[in-house]
């Protein structure tokens, strides 16, 4: 009975081990989640909202979708936060959401949808590859 006691609280102690992410795990997790979502926003971005001027003043829409590796407040806790820039921010809430002369389109809310499965991939085998680097696997 020793041994199965021994083997239970092993496994416990990995469990336990693999739930204990640091924040900079926790981190690099959600900013690979963030990195496919960014992508797909831009994509679905620049397929419904490219601005058709050559050169626009501050840049098109599609190319402002950035990253950061920070909470909205630019705090380190350990969560992505994925956006439009200062520049085309109000541009792509009101495109998204509507206006009372501009019918909304969702295009945001539809790529976040989409992007679900991508994201969970995502994340998924950056913490399969930091469970490896444990020797947890």
């Amino acid at each position: 009975m020793a041994g199965l006691e021994d083997a239970l609280n092993g496994w416990l102690k990995d469990v336990e081990s693999a739930q204990q992410l640091s924040i900079a795990e926790q981190a690099k997790i959600t900013k690979a989640g963030a990195d496919v979502l960014q992508k797909k926003i831009a994509d679905e971005t620049k397929s419904k909202h490219y601005s058709k001027k050559k050169r626009p003043v501050n840049g098109h829409m599609a190319d402002s979708v950035i990253v950061l590796n920070t909470d909205v407040d630019g705090t380190k806790t350990g969560v992505s936060t994925v956006g439009f820039d200062k520049y085309h921010a109000g541009n792509a809430r009101r495109l998204n959401d509507g206006t009372k002369r501009i019918k909304a389109d969702h295009f945001i809310d539809n790529a976040r949808d989409s992007a679900t499965d991508a994201v969970m991939d995502a994340e998924s085998k950056t913490y399969r590859e930091i469970l490896k680097q444990k020797g947890l696997t």
